[in-house]
């Protein structure tokens, strides 16, 4: 599935991921974090000015994918808004 970045906050948002824990297109402390980097696309996970880099994408939808993936298996369901 190709993801855009609307689409992929609507699906989080869904999952009860608060959005407080990702970030795309810029960087946000304590969050997962995806930015064009050149013609690639950087998730990595912010944390005290620290970037723990994760995984490259070739393209923004990877990259969103990537990105989807990392959050839904780091951020703890405990942590999930009930739906």
């Amino acid at each position: 599935m190709g993801w855009s970045e609307e689409g992929l906050c609507a699906f989080l948002d869904r999952q009860g991921v608060p959005r407080k824990s990702y970030s795309i297109g810029k960087d946000q402390d304590e969050s997962y974090c995806l930015v064009p980097e050149g013609n690639e696309w950087l998730v990595y996970y912010s944390e005290r000015g620290r970037r723990n880099e994760l995984g490259w994408g070739k393209s923004e939808d990877q990259g969103l994918n990537l990105l989807k993936l990392f959050v839904l298996e780091g951020v703890p369901t405990s942590l999930r808004a009930q739906a």
